[in-house]
């Protein structure tokens, strides 16, 4: 059975990546189609379409920019050359066009909401689909799949589990008679292995094998050290906490802009609470040492994504 490792970019798929080679190692983009967002670095910017390829290219268009911290583009290129194997990127729909297809329908008096803690469907949209469909054209059997969930995670495992992993439903064909329904079915495509959490790694050793490995050489132009992001995952994801939020609106305006923005096509909020982006940005704007807490609520309260 082939085996594959599912990257998200942060500090804890990366280590399973080195700890654990396999036969595919793939990493799902989270993208955006916003230029105030675009990296001001065009280098990594034709990286990411180089890596991307002419499929997603066609498809999609041209990467615009990420959700997420633009470290994790460059975490992702460095470590491909720091394990020595290649990388696979995917992407699907980008989050735009997932949101503003569900506006379509609330102007047409549908009733249609934001993701969040209760709808999370981006990570289904925009990490699982873009996985199955590379899996599906390219491999064709069932695969061991990898998650990077940590043995201090086990709240996380459990709410993986219980979203059934190993089955993707799947539309196969679409009626043209009556409704034209899409038929589904479910296709079997992978087991789950966690061996992060079967060899008790925590987050603290995770930690301290980076601070002390990564090392890139570069020949002519010296050695430098892979540096993640920060905080993992979206920029905005409504599993960071509101202290966390509040920080990323001084770290990265643009897209916690972008986030914030999306409240406005009257379909909800991120945030359960109903508390609205604009206002936890307003919220940081005022205290200033919100900007100064790095640290805080730094993890994902997610089952599904990883760091």
């Amino acid at each position: 059975m082939k085996k594959v490792n599912s990257l998200s970019g942060g500090k804890t798929s990366s280590y399973m990546a080195v700890h654990y080679p396999a036969d595919y190692e793939v990493f799902a983009l989270v993208c955006i189609d916003d230029v105030e967002c675009t990296p001001v670095d065009k280098s990594i910017v034709q990286y990411v379409n180089d890596k991307l390829g002419d499929r997603y290219i066609q498809q999609y268009g041209e990467f615009i920019a990420t959700a997420e911290d633009d470290k994790t583009l460059y975490a992702m290129r460095d470590l491909e050359q720091f394990i020595g194997r290649e990388i696979t990127w995917v992407r699907g729909d980008s989050f735009d066009t997932i949101i503003n297809r569900k506006h379509e329908r609330v102007l047409l008096g549908n009733k249609h909401r934001l993701p969040s803690w209760a709808r999370r469907y981006c990570t289904e949209q925009m990490k699982i689909q873009p996985i199955f469909e590379w899996w599906f054209q390219n491999v064709g059997q069932k695969v061991q799949m990898r998650i990077g969930f940590r043995f201090d995670e086990f709240y996380r495992v459990e709410n993986f589990y219980n979203s059934n992993p190993t089955v993707y439903r799947s539309p196969v064909s679409c009626s043209t008679v009556g409704t034209k329904r899409q038929k589904l079915e479910d296709f079997v495509w992978r087991t789950i292995s966690l061996p992060l959490v079967q060899k008790g790694v925590t987050n603290e050793l995770v930690c301290s094998y980076w601070d002390n490995n990564g090392i890139i050489d570069n020949g002519l132009f010296g050695q430098y050290k892979i540096e993640f992001p920060e905080i993992s995952n979206c920029i905005g994801c409504f599993h960071k906490k509101p202290e966390t939020l509040a920080y990323q609106f001084g770290v990265h305006p643009s897209k916690m802009n972008w986030f914030a923005k999306q409240e406005t096509k009257g379909m909800g909020t991120w945030l359960d609470s109903r508390v609205t982006y604009q206002s936890i940005g307003i919220h940081a704007e005022k205290n200033p040492f919100l900007l100064e807490m790095q640290k805080v609520a730094t993890s994902c309260d997610s089952g599904s994504c990883t760091d």
